[in-house]
């Protein structure tokens, strides 16, 4: 990922990958699949950053 690519940029352009996807017959286009492996690596990322800087919200504890 580039330096100036926003994190949103990379959800756009992966709802865009999927919709084509779709319309596509359910098949990918050439070098289609590899960057939306490569989007889907970035999100994930992400996301375990946002955990592991405890910026995830958990919730409240109910017991039962």
């Amino acid at each position: 990922m580039s330096e100036n690519t926003s994190y949103s940029e990379v959800l756009r352009e992966m709802q865009e990958i999927a919709a084509e996807w779709r319309r596509n017959d359910y098949t990918y286009a050439e070098g289609q699949k590899e960057r939306y492996d490569f989007l889907v690596q970035v999100r994930r990322l992400r996301v375990s950053q946002f955990y592991a800087d405890d910026r995830v919200y958990v919730g409240p504890i109910q017991s039962k």
